[in-house]
């Protein structure tokens, strides 16, 4: 214990250049292409809660747990709830560096297969600058309808939001159609950023802790 009170921030540097590793390698294994449903967002809820109950008991387990402490310390975690719930009929695919009209032809040929009938819109995003943009998908269902968020760029960081889709065998078609058709990527140029910050965070934290 006296260990980890010590060396509590370079064991933290540590164990963040280590979750960057590992997220990089799950990102390049997915091909940058992510799914976001109810059931991830209740897992990292649960993640969160657990690790905060493990904090405040580590911080804690020499003093009188103070209740009003532990509500105060909890209660952010019911924001991610309530969104949680508020989210709850929304699926999502987080796509990362593709050429958003790839992504748009890849989604439209599996709706045109599926024999959905759509009206599309695109108007631009007035909460950024000029360059991004929102697609809109409507159908005969009011409440369903696909958005899509990205950048008029070459390669684009791009959102797909499934409001009240029911069809989750069609999403899971479009994300595997977008992994198989995306061009060969290189790892270290995929994760450049994640893997320079997670080199960094390693070797500061292990210099300190080696007292140098």
């Amino acid at each position: 214990m006296d260990y980890i009170d010590q060396n509590i921030f370079p064991l933290f540097l540590l164990f963040l250049g280590v979750m960057l590793i590992v997220e990089a390698i799950t990102n390049f294994q997915q091909k940058g292409v992510s799914t976001v449903s109810t059931g991830n967002r209740f897992q990292g809820i649960l993640l969160t809660g657990f690790f905060t109950l493990g904090l405040i008991w580590y911080t804690t387990s020499n003093k009188n747990l103070d209740m009003n402490s532990l509500y105060l310390t909890l209660g952010p975690l019911l924001i991610p709830l309530v969104m949680m719930l508020m989210q709850r009929k929304k699926d999502e695919i987080h796509i990362k560096k593709y050429v958003p009209q790839n992504v748009m032809d890849v989604l439209e040929r599996n709706l045109n297969d599926k024999r959905y009938s759509y009206k599309k819109d695109v108007i631009a995003n007035e909460d950024y600058i000029s360059s991004n943009y929102i697609t809109m998908y409507y159908f005969d269902d009011p409440y369903q309808t696909i958005k899509i968020k990205w950048k008029d760029l070459e390669t684009s960081g791009l959102e797909v939001e499934f409001q009240n889709f029911g069809d989750k065998d069609f999403i899971k078609e479009v994300v595997g159609d977008l992994r198989e058709e995306r061009p060969p990527i290189s790892f270290f140029k995929f994760n450049k950023i994640s893997l320079i910050v997670a080199v960094i965070a390693i070797y500061i934290g292990s210099m300190q802790l080696l007292g140098f």
